[in-house]
């Protein structure tokens, strides 16, 4: 499978995790629950921008690494997209582990994490390009 094949696999988990996040917000869902399926959603669109560029990160922490220095770095994406996915990343292991409340807007959140999707996902789709072009 290539590096744009795994991408593509990825942008797809992305929108499904997005999806699942958007259907507790319409009917009262958990704060946790729906961290959980944002973090997700830029989880994955942060590994399809990687793949398409041909790193492996391996781990969800080498992502997060290697999305900073790949493609914050790089300008592909802005910073506050980049601590997005930390921000997420930790409100997520709260949830999943702890027994705080989620006190983050989740609302906002999810529309962050939408457009960081969309953003990854026309990045992946130029770069995709660029490499057939050449």
């Amino acid at each position: 499978m290539t590096d744009e094949r795994y991408a593509a696999e990825e942008l797809s988990e992305a929108r499904r995790a997005l999806a699942d996040a958007e259907q507790p917000v319409e009917v009262g869902g958990s704060s946790g629950g729906i961290v959980n399926r944002l973090y997700y959603a830029s989880f994955h669109a942060a590994q399809a921008a990687l793949y398409v560029q041909g790193v492996d990160p391996g781990s969800h922490g080498a992502v997060r690494n290697r999305f900073g220095e790949e493609i914050v770095l790089d300008g592909d994406a802005t910073r506050e997209e980049g601590r997005l996915l930390t921000t997420l990343a930790d409100l997520r292991r709260r949830a999943d582990y702890g027994y705080d409340r989620i006190d983050a807007d989740v609302t906002v959140l999810a529309t962050r994490t939408e457009n960081l999707v969309e953003r990854m996902t026309t990045f992946v789709e130029r770069t995709a390009e660029d490499a057939d072009d050449e």
